[in-house]
């Protein structure tokens, strides 16, 4: 309900109790000031406000929040040092992997310049094969990069592309964000190529800007407007 202070009023999805936000943030993600719950203020007449809509089922997939079970799988994908060699960080072990996931358990959507993780399992084995992060990188939260670790015995089959559709469509979709971005190391082909075919625009290169395991190495920068997100969405496969 919309009052004359031009606010919108409604009940917390989560714990139940009235909230009130300006009615700029109709149909974004806010926080509860009540449970700090990440929420999706409502932009009509509803008086509970929407979920966040996770998890998201794809074909094969379930891209979910981690959760404490998963640190075996998670400690199998962190222990391979061949998964660094595109990225910053070294091999963890379990002691590693149980911090992440104890952080982590406290992170929401909204949660002020904290990275969100959303685990990538398949259905069928409900093994946990990969995860795909989140970041806000502007105050009005419009604006998000993401990135994409996949274990190398599941690549080339297809999951890297499913998942990353399922987040683009989760950030279009259903939190209405503006852009969507993402870098990789220029001689990342594959990471590469995956962007370009889930409909990323390359936008441009950074000549050595990224100190990566001794040695200066340059990134390249995707990205995506909502108007184009839709735009391709709208537009039908040639032929």
């Amino acid at each position: 309900m919309l009052t004359e202070e031009q606010f919108i009023d409604f009940k917390c999805p989560y714990c139940g109790e009235s909230v009130s936000f300006p009615q700029e943030s109709a149909g974004f993600a806010q926080a509860c000031p009540n449970c700090t719950e990440s929420l999706i203020v409502p932009d009509d007449d509803r008086e509970v406000g929407g979920q966040i809509p996770l998890p998201i089922r794809t074909a094969r997939l379930v891209i979910r929040r981690l959760a404490a079970a998963d640190w075996r799988d998670l400690l199998e994908l962190m222990a391979d040092e061949e998964f660094f060699h595109y990225q910053d960080g070294v091999p963890l072990e379990e002691e590693g992997v149980l911090r992440w996931l104890e952080s982590d358990a406290h992170v929401k959507l909204t949660t002020p310049d904290q990275t969100l993780y959303l685990g990538i399992e398949v259905q069928d084995t409900n093994k946990l094969i990969g995860y795909l992060s989140l970041n806000f990188t502007d105050p009005q939260r419009f604006q998000v990069t993401f990135s994409i670790g996949l274990h190398r015995t599941f690549q080339r089959q297809g999951f890297g592309r499913e998942a990353v559709d399922a987040l683009l469509g989760f950030c279009f979709e259903a939190l209405r964000l503006h852009r969507v971005a993402a870098w990789c190391d220029t001689r990342n082909a594959a990471a590469r190529r995956l962007l370009e075919k889930v409909g990323l625009r390359c936008e441009a290169e950074f000549v050595k800007n990224w100190w990566l395991h001794g040695e200066w190495t340059n990134s390249v920068w995707y990205a995506v407007l909502d108007e184009e997100y839709r735009q391709a969405e709208d537009t039908p496969p040639p032929g």
